[in-house]
């Protein structure tokens, strides 16, 4: 054949390879459990990534869609999406605090700025994870340490605006981040980029990558947020 059939010929055999892929069904999100004033959905450990520093943001995605642009720097990557999530905890009855605009990461490195140093408002949720092999439960505080001794106080702060704006998947983060469901009112953005180092993993409590486990996210009584 000569070199226009040829040609003709592995342009209709990448047509169709495009065709094939993109007629594929696209697996369906997973199953969110809910009991009482929580809900529970499937994970996968991937703490390299969430401690990546060259090309990554490490110590602060906590949990993220599989499939979401956050992905790779999660500590957790979740079978289910961030709008699954926020749906689940408004159907209990929870109504996130929706404070952050997007300026406050867009505008972490402006001294003038005050959005970097916002904090996120909503209601107060627990954040443990079922492990292999552990009867109970295991909390955030004893997963993860805080250098600066601060701590977490994880809030639903929804941010169901800004989704599209990044698509980060993006269920939960370690500090009062506009593209996060729930954040943590003890850190904000401008924190951040002062200490990016702030959180890692403890040592000897998460099994390996890979392994697959249950977050447990659950509504605590309400209490005052933080002034943003």
């Amino acid at each position: 054949p000569d070199m226009k059939t040829l040609l003709l010929s592995a342009a209709l055999l990448a047509l169709a390879a495009a065709l094939w892929l993109a007629a594929r069904p696209v697996p369906p999100p997973g199953p969110i459990l809910r009991r009482g004033n929580a809900i529970e959905f499937p994970a996968t450990v991937h703490a390299a990534g969430f401690e990546r520093r060259l090309l990554g943001m490490p110590g602060y995605h906590l949990i993220v869609w599989k499939s979401g642009h956050a992905a790779t720097a999660a500590l957790f990557e979740a079978d289910v999406t961030d709008v699954q999530v926020l749906d689940a905890l408004e159907s209990l009855g929870a109504k996130p605090g929706d404070n952050l605009p997007m300026a406050t990461w867009d505008d972490r490195n402006d001294p003038k700025s005050n959005d970097p140093d916002r904090i996120i408002a909503g209601p107060p949720v627990d954040i443990l994870v079922r492990l292999p092999g552990r009867p109970q439960p295991v909390p955030l505080d004893q997963i993860l340490e805080d250098k600066e001794g601060k701590g977490f106080e994880m809030r639903l702060g929804g941010h169901r605006a800004n989704i599209p704006k990044w698509h980060s998947g993006c269920i939960a983060c370690l500090y009062s981040c506009p593209g996060s469901k729930v954040g943590n009112a003890r850190a904000t953005v401008r924190d951040y980029t002062k200490n990016p180092g702030r959180y890692r993993v403890r040592p000897g409590v998460l099994p390996e990558d890979g392994t697959k486990v249950t977050i447990v996210l659950r509504l605590k009584e309400s209490t005052p947020a933080p002034a943003a």
